[in-house]
């Protein structure tokens, strides 16, 4: 590829001599009797032999001194040019004297009476003997101040901008970038505009900025064009170039934002939207296992009790041909008695009366009784006893603490290896807090950081199903764990005024 030597920032451009702001110049041929009269008026002289310097009328009006205090040799001006100026202006003109230069140019700050300021251009012809030496230089000037500070402005504004923002030419290269670029990407100015921006750019990108560059060759502007652009660390960001070109002068202005941020965002929201979909799918799988679990348990255990208890009260229309019909109904109602006991164990599975009756702390109890019985791991349930007045949250707190504990609880016995878990009950301020510990193999935090964020939970559906309804509700979800050291679920449900009609919104 192609390299280019780093551009520096040349010199402030001499007034070019058709500029109107400078008028007619003195041509190198130009004598005083040449020289038009009206400009004769503004013309300065000075006379390298004896240091003599004419300084024009409108010269000492900008400055606001006199001609006696202004002072009359290039000694005297010298002490009105700005410091920062003064060696660079004297270095030019003894450079063009000592050379064979038949004009000078040149830009400086000139300092007037109480410290006002202007921008003076002056131009001027340099006259020569017969042996090279000069003899008379004699130029125009002109006030460029409004010039300068609207190019001094525009460089401030270039240089503090949070976007990137670059001058480029046809030929591929930057000419010109301000500091962002160094602060975003990394790179140093040098570095960005000694090689051809597509080098910097990703591989499957190029396509797009070769086609990007043939529009701006046709004088077409190109806008929100999405590029990946290689880090000094050797990453890439993401930005999105605006350009608009100039053909006449071969330049292309480019207005560059970062939009990796975005990027990222538009990625994870993708990937979310992904597992929506996937975990969506998993629900309908899952609603229709326990329908099919509850029309199971109906059929095989409800169901057969109840015809069971039919066919013994039917014998009952026939007492001549039953021998002892107190048997026969205490057989009814035993079978009775066990399809109330069933369906009551059905409808406590799903939602438990006892939630509505005695509150959030004994319908947990009684869930971790019959789980322990269930699957034989100890589960025990503590309440902070100087909030336990406050343990009793609305009806949908309740239910939404209730089915994420029963849920993490169904996570233990499938993944976990646990010997004992503890659920514990607090409520701090208008939050209530619900945490389920276990003593089981722990989970990795690296994959819990790389599927769910750091301290969310594993790509699952039982624990990302309850992070999304703590976050629709305005809680938070917290998973601490370790491999083999046990994991803790830690739930933060906010506690609504039951009479407020925005509560749980």
């Amino acid at each position: 590829m192609p390299r280019k030597p780093a551009n520096t920032r040349a010199p402030k451009p001499a007034p070019a001599p058709d500029d109107p702001a400078v008028g007619r110049a003195v041509a190198p041929g130009d004598t005083l009797a040449t020289i038009p009269a009206a400009l004769l008026e503004d013309l300065w002289q000075w006379h390298p032999a004896t240091g003599q310097l004419d300084v024009p009328a409108g010269v000492l009006a900008l400055s606001g001194y006199t001609r006696g205090e202004f002072g009359t040799t290039i000694a005297d001006a010298m002490r009105h040019v700005a410091p920062q100026d003064c060696d660079a202006l004297q270095s030019r003109l003894q450079g063009a004297l000592a050379g064979s230069a038949a004009e000078f140019a040149a830009e400086f700050k000139l300092i007037g009476r109480e410290g006002r300021q202007a921008w003076l251009a002056v131009r001027a012809a340099i006259e020569r003997d017969d042996n090279g030496r000069a003899l008379r230089v004699s130029g125009t000037w002109a006030d460029v101040t409004s010039r300068v500070e609207a190019e001094e402005e525009r460089d401030r504004l270039f240089n503090v901008s949070i976007d990137l923002l670059a001058v480029g030419g046809f030929d591929g290269f930057l000419q010109q970038v301000n500091p962002a670029w160094v602060r975003v990407l990394g790179w140093s100015r040098d570095d960005l505009m000694s090689r051809a921006v597509i080098e910097f750019i990703h591989p499957d990108d190029h396509d797009l900025m070769a086609a990007a560059s043939h529009a701006l060759a046709e004088d077409r502007s190109v806008a929100d064009l999405a590029t990946r652009f290689r880090c000094r660390d050797g990453s890439y960001r993401w930005l999105s170039w605006s350009s608009f070109p100039l053909p006449d002068r071969r330049l292309v202005f480019s207005v560059v934002r970062d939009i990796t941020e975005q990027k990222d965002a538009e990625r994870r929201l993708l990937d979310y939207q992904d597992r929506l979909r996937a975990l969506s799918a998993q629900l309908a799988v899952v609603e229709e296992r326990e329908r099919r679990q509850l029309a199971v348990a109906i059929h095989d255990s409800l169901a057969q009790q109840l015809f069971a208890a039919r066919a013994k009260v039917t014998l009952l229309r026939y007492p001549d041909k039953v021998g002892n019909l107190s048997q026969i109904v205490d057989e009814a109602i035993s079978i009775l008695d066990d399809s109330m006991r069933e369906a009551r164990s059905l409808s406590f599975e799903l939602y438990p009366p006892i939630l509505h009756e005695a509150g959030l702390e004994a319908a947990l109890s009684w869930l971790a009784r019959q789980w322990g019985e269930r699957t034989g791991i100890s589960c025990t349930v503590e309440a902070d006893a100087e909030s336990s007045e406050q343990l009793d949250p609305d009806e949908d707190a309740r239910a939404l603490a209730y089915q994420c504990v029963r849920e993490l609880l169904a996570n233990v016995a499938k993944h976990a290896g646990a010997m004992s878990v503890l659920i514990t009950l607090e409520c701090k301020g208008e939050q209530l807090i619900v945490s389920v510990e276990d003593d089981g193999c722990g989970v990795d935090p690296d994959i819990g950081a790389a599927q769910g964020g750091p301290g969310e939970a594993p790509a699952g559906f039982g624990l990302f199903s309850i992070r999304e309804r703590m976050r629709a509700v305005g809680g938070h979800f917290r998973l601490l764990s370790r491999p083999g050291a046990g994991c803790r679920v830690e739930l933060t449900i906010p506690l609504g005024d039951a009479d407020d009609p925005a509560a749980g919104s």
